[in-house]
């Protein structure tokens, strides 16, 4: 009985609280976006109570605020994320026209204890300013707003610039962009950095009110006086910041939320905590609308057409053109230098299978070229003597006039060859044996070199009883040399062909500097002359730097031409000092790239050289090359590389000197070994080639371990001396 006696009154109370725990059950989390243009937390902290308002005073929904960016809220609208926007009255009108946004209710602003619904902004320079009194006085000064997108920052007086003939990108001498907060911009005028600036309404009058700034400071250009307003502004007034729902929020929540807010009192916490008065029904933005037409920008941008974007961007266009001609004129180039590598490597594996054999012969070759000092004659390829030495003078009797120009066959011919040796050996060599080569053409015309040694037979009082002539045929040896010389050019040049495409890349960043330094020098004059407002000083001396940066590529463009060339090579005169600061600044941007530093230490007053120019800096860039490669993978010390240049009066010697790996003892015994290399993708003709190249010379390649860490390669060549300048050898080969 006492069960059923209690079941009435708990059905009773189930019934009761019903729709209570239904509408519990059903709670509606709204989103309001609220533009945070001075962050998020400040964003968050002004407009929090107002939702907390809007809980308590419409139950069954959660509010929610989301503070976001101008492009994050455009982004969260398109996703039909939220419910609300509270935003400027400029950005209102660019989601309205993109999105259907539609607002409820506009926001009273309390400043200085007033409630406003409009605003504007104020133009303003510093009140001893006498050069800038109006608005078209700006022209050519510099100015500072909040940003190119910012509706009270810039926009408003952007439009008020425009009607008084001032295109702020044009015809301001600079246009800055401060951001928030905008109590910077009133600074940066007072303080002087900018001549110029605009703020919102009401920003002066609050920093005067603390004291930070007085009002006498400034002056206020083009003022305007708007009944009712209180505030100092320059340009029309807008009405303030919409509350609009967007097309996911229900018309009866739309109502209930626009009267829930205009039933606000201003001494709601809520309206306290948001530094406002309150909210009003929404005002007319037909006035926001005109300024975006006027300006023609956000939802009234106008399309440009091709012909008026040929014209804005010309000069961009003349720098693109430039560079895509400089970019396919470098291709090319480097496109025949691959092309030359390829057909060079053929020759390159022919070359090498006579390498080993021009070496067997090299030593023989050395030989040969010693006796040369001792030959009485020296005959042309055509079998022509070109010199003969004194003692064949005093041998023969003939005269130097008398002999050059004939043929060793002519000379030979006469009856008293032995007559002639017994005087060479009495007169000239003191009866020790001759030792020297002899020229003659066989009977189909070919040239004959012969390495003759004659011993005079005597008896036994000492008298000569006869002469025996032994002697060896050294043709192939002087056609071997000619031979040497040819393929050790080729190979040499294949080598410089090589390194240019290896440094490719190196090669294009260097010549794509003058070329940007020429594109931007360009722009810079259209842009001058464009505005019409230009100094023919400033054209003049861009104009004077666009000739200097040309006539820099086309230096760039003729050594790196001059170093791959193969055409002539000729010994001159030259400066040790002079190749080695080409062949370093060949390299210059390969080292900067791997991080590498490249110092250089010349020698003062040294003396000249006879070489190769080209020759000479294939080997000291093949140096900087192999020290570059030798520090790639040094992580943990410095990597550095220098260069030294010194004299000690015999020959002049450069050293290249860097922190790499160092060289290991059984390398060291390899490494100027042809085929020899270290490096996994080498081919080990590098060290060959420029050792043959310095002993061409006269001088000497060596290698050695540095005390602390890596190595330093070292050449020698003797200085020049009189006799070199006079008798210049030129050997002449297929370009």
């Amino acid at each position: 009985m006492r069960i059923t006696g209690w079941l009435p009154g708990l059905w009773l109370i189930v019934v009761l609280l019903q729709p209570t725990l239904a509408t519990a059950g059903e709670i509606q989390e709204i989103s309001i976006g609220v533009l945070a243009f001075r962050g998020e937390a400040q964003a968050q902290r002004r407009w929090q109570s107002t939702a907390d308002y809007l809980n308590e005073e419409i139950p069954g929904y959660e509010f929610e605020i989301r503070p976001l960016s101008a492009e994050d809220m455009r982004s969260a609208v398109a996703q039909n994320e939220l419910h609300f926007v509270l935003t400027n009255p400029g950005h209102y009108v660019e989601l309205e026209a993109a999105y259907g946004v539609t607002r409820i209710v506009t926001l009273k602003n309390l400043l200085r204890g007033e409630p406003q619904t409009r605003f504007g902004a104020v133009i303003f320079t510093r009140a001893d300013n006498r050069a800038i009194r109006d608005l078209e006085d700006l022209r050519g000064h510099s100015f500072m707003a909040v940003g190119p997108h910012a509706f009270g920052g810039f926009l408003m007086a952007w439009r008020e610039l425009r009607a008084a003939g001032i295109e702020p990108e044009r015809h301001l001498g600079e246009l800055e962009f401060a951001g928030f907060p905008q109590d910077d911009i009133v600074y940066a005028v007072r303080d002087g950095r900018v001549a110029a600036g605009t703020v919102r309404t009401g920003v002066l009058e609050s920093l005067a009110a603390q004291g930070l700034v007085r009002l006498d400071d400034f002056r206020v250009l083009a003022p305007r006086h708007t009944e009712g307003f209180p505030f100092l502004h320059s340009t029309r007034l807008y009405p303030e910041w919409p509350l609009a729902r967007t097309r996911k929020a229900s018309d009866s929540l739309a109502e209930e939320v626009a009267v829930t807010l205009m039933t606000m009192v201003p001494s709601q916490r809520a309206a306290l905590n948001g530094s406002y008065a309150g909210w009003t029904v929404p005002q007319d933005y037909n006035t926001v609308h005109a300024l975006y037409r006027d300006l023609q920008v956000g939802p009234y941008a106008v399309r440009p057409t091709f012909n008026a974007t040929a014209a804005r961007y010309s000069h961009w266009v003349l720098a693109g053109v430039l560079l895509l001609l400089g970019l396919v004129a470098l291709a090319l180039y480097l496109r025949r230098l691959k092309l030359q590598l390829a057909h060079a490597q053929g020759f390159l594996d022919e070359e090498t299978a006579n390498r080993e054999r021009m070496s067997r012969e090299l030593h023989k070759l050395s030989q040969a070229l010693r006796q040369t000092a001792d030959s009485v004659m020296i005959t042309s390829a055509g079998g022509e003597i070109l010199y003969v030495n004194p003692a064949f003078e005093q041998i023969t009797g003939y005269s130097s006039e008398e002999v050059i120009g004939l043929t060793p066959a002519v000379l030979r011919s006469g009856e008293h060859d032995e007559e002639f040796y017994r005087h060479m050996w009495h007169t000239i060599l003191g009866g020790k044996p001759f030792h020297g080569e002899f020229v003659n053409r066989r009977k189909d015309g070919t040239l004959v070199h012969v390495d003759k040694t004659i011993t005079p037979i005597t008896n036994a009082d000492g008298s000569i009883d006869c002469f025996v002539a032994t002697g060896t045929d050294v043709t192939e040896i002087r056609l071997a040399e000619q031979d040497r010389r040819r393929h050790r050019d080729d190979m040499a040049h294949v080598t410089r062909v090589g390194m240019m495409g290896e440094m490719a890349s190196s090669i294009a960043h260097e010549l794509n500097q003058p070329l940007a330094a020429i594109a931007n020098y360009a722009q810079g004059c259209v842009r001058r002359l464009s505005s019409r407002e230009y100094k023919v000083g400033q054209i003049i001396a861009a104009l004077e730097n666009i000739n200097q940066q040309s006539k820099r590529s086309g230096e760039i463009i003729r050594r790196l031409r001059s170093f791959v060339s193969k055409g002539e090579s000729k010994r001159s005169r030259a400066d040790i000092n002079q190749i080695v600061q080409n062949a370093a600044s060949l390299a210059y941007f390969e080292a900067r790239k791997k991080g590498i530093i490249l110092r250089i230490n010349f020698g003062t007053r040294l003396p000249p050289i006879h070489a190769d120019v080209i020759q000479i800096e294939q080997v000291v860039l093949n140096l900087i090359r192999n020290a570059i490669d030798a520090m790639a993978k040094n992580l943990w010390n410095k990597r550095e590389l220098r260069i030294h240049t010194w004299s000690d009066g015999r020959q002049v010697v450069v050293a290249v000197w860097d922190t790499g790996h160092g060289l290991l003892p059984e390398d060291q015994r390899r490494l100027f070994d042809p085929f020899f290399t270290t490096k996994q993708h080498g081919m080990g003709m590098g060290l060959s080639i420029s050792r043959s190249i310095v002993e061409a010379h006269g001088g000497s390649l060596s290698a050695s371990n540095n005390s602390d860490q890596g190595a330093t390669f070292r050449f020698t060549l003797p200085v020049m001396r009189d006799e070199d300048e006079d008798n210049e050898v030129t050997y002449e080969h297929a370009s």
